[in-house]
């Protein structure tokens, strides 16, 4: 399947052109490394996964996180999330900036691990 060498979104055959890029696909499967991508004022910054989710609400639970790590200022990228709907996914990958990883991981461990404390009904 042909992917998008930026965001690392696979596409069905017989799409050339990525989505969200705009940038010609390239074939085959996308490699197992991060993109990398610029950020403003810092130069090259590598992407890492801070968190894989996985099961039938994987790609929902990600969309989730990554609205919690945006509105704590930390941007993040879930690849191949144009293409769930038309192909099954079993784990998604929730990526940010390396310099972000630690406090991504802490602020996601605070609003998704933590047990909430609701009354028994």
């Amino acid at each position: 399947m042909p992917y998008c060498p930026r965001c690392l979104t696979e596409y069905v055959e017989g799409t050339t052109t990525c989505e969200d890029c705009g940038v010609q696909l390239a074939p085959g499967s996308p490699p197992d490394t991060p993109p990398q991508t610029q950020s403003a004022g810092s130069g090259d910054s590598k992407l890492v996964t801070v968190r894989v989710f996985t099961g039938p609400t994987a790609l929902l639970d990600a969309d989730v996180a990554r609205n919690i790590l945006q509105s704590q200022g930390i941007p993040s990228l879930v690849p191949g999330e144009t293409s769930a709907g038309v192909l099954p996914v079993l784990d998604v990958s929730l990526l940010v900036r390396e310099e972000d990883a630690e406090q991504a991981a802490r602020i996601l461990q605070e609003y998704l691990d933590s047990e909430a404390a609701s009354p028994a009904e």
